[in-house]
Parts: structure tokens; sequence; C-alpha cells
């Protein structure tokens, strides 16, 4: 039986491309999901917060999405949210 990492690791090729197609909301989820879980990439600032993020726009092209994720501490936070341009 294969395991979710295998299956995870079986959709791109080994220079990342991706080997099937991925669909918009398939990209949105992912994005969001490795914002969750990579929170080191923020800076000092963020890394060791708990972060709330969500989508705030998207441009896409034929073989291509460029996300614009939007992200803050999820408590205690004033101000305006960073925003981060993730490409699949």
């Amino acid at each position: 039986m294969v395991d979710d990492q295998d299956k995870k690791e079986d959709k791109f090729d080994s220079a990342g491309e991706a080997i099937e197609y991925v669909s918009l909301d398939q990209a949105r989820v992912l994005v969001i999901r490795h914002a969750s879980e990579n929170t080191e990439f923020y800076g000092s600032g963020y890394r060791d917060r708990e972060l709330v993020c969500g989508v705030a726009g998207v441009e896409s092209g034929e073989d291509f999405y460029h996300i614009r994720l939007w992200y803050r501490p999820a408590r205690r936070f004033r101000g305006k949210p960073s925003e981060d341009i993730i490409s699949i």
C-alpha cells in the first residue's frame, strides 16, 4: 500500500514540475497549507506565531497560477496584513 507522502511526490517530476493538472482550487489550498506549515520563511516576527492567511488574488495562465496570499498573526495584531506571491 502506498502512503499519502508517496502519492504527493508522484505528482511532480525531478525538476519540481507538476505531472498532472492542478486546478485553481487545489492551488489555493496548496498555497495556504504551505504558508501555514512554513512560517520560518516569513521572518523572525512570524516564526513562532500562529498565522491566519487567505488568498488576496490570483493571476492564471496556460500553465501557471500566481496566487497573492495575505497573512498576519492570529492573535494580538493590529495593522495591515503582509502579502506574498506564490507561483504554482
